[in-house]
């Protein structure tokens, strides 16, 4: 095995080890939620797009459209998401997220982020330089790929 290949796997495990030392009990807004995985993350897609439609939800789960419609009528049903017609094009329906559904998700993720907040505020600067660089690094590669 390479050196690079060896990192790679060394970072797969950090991250690994890292979610199961920082998982939450059951206080978390995560555990607590009853929200399925792929529900979370049609929520999370919503929250970087001014909406989207049935097939870009398809398309990024990697589902058939009756998966989706299945998905966002249990969020509508929730009042997390709501419908309304495309302006650009009435026979599309784009999905929109909630207040409430910002709400949900602003929850899940602060909760994440003051655990690792509170970590990194243990980090001395140039550990905290390091992985700055390296966030600002991988992000680069996925802003490429994209």
């Amino acid at each position: 095995m390479e050196e690079r290949d060896r990192l790679i796997a060394r970072i797969e495990h950090a991250e690994d080890e890292f979610l199961r030392l920082t998982a939450g009990g059951a206080a978390s807004p995560l555990q607590a939620t009853d929200l399925t995985m792929r529900q979370l993350t049609v929520l999370l897609i919503l929250s970087y797009r001014d909406g989207a439609s049935g097939q870009d939800l398809a398309h990024a789960l990697g589902v058939g459209l009756a998966a989706v419609t299945g998905i966002t009528h249990r969020l509508a049903a929730r009042h997390l998401i709501r419908r309304a017609v495309d302006p650009h094009d009435r026979r599309i329906r784009r999905i929109y997220l909630t207040d409430k559904g910002s709400a949900t998700l602003a929850e899940i993720r602060d909760a994440g982020r003051a655990t690792k907040r509170r970590l990194l505020k243990r980090l001395d600067t140039h550990a905290l330089t390091q992985l700055a660089e390296a966030m600002d690094a991988l992000n680069a590669a996925a802003e490429e790929e994209a």
